[in-house]
């Protein structure tokens, strides 16, 4: 079953708890902002065909997670990390 973001975001979100604390023009900050509309509900919908089971995680927190652990690993190899 496919999570959905919860609508009372004052309450839970991040961005609105502490956007103020994320640096203006970063990755994190931009995906705060934009992330809704750069990873859609809709984009992920056939991934979850069967609508039963416990509700994931929603769709758009993963996709910004996985944007940000891939920003996280070329930072580290362009710092001259090995993987």
């Amino acid at each position: 079953m496919q999570g959905e973001a919860d609508r009372q975001r004052q309450l839970l979100d991040v961005e609105a708890l502490a956007g103020h604390l994320l640096p203006a023009g970063s990755v994190f900050a931009f995906l705060a902002e934009h992330r809704l509309r750069l990873f859609p509900a809709e984009m992920f919908v056939d991934l979850f065909p069967s609508g039963r089971g416990r509700p994931s995680v929603p769709p758009e927190v993963i996709a910004s997670v996985l944007v940000l652990q891939s920003n996280d690993q070329n930072l580290w190899m362009a710092l001259g990390g090995v993987t």
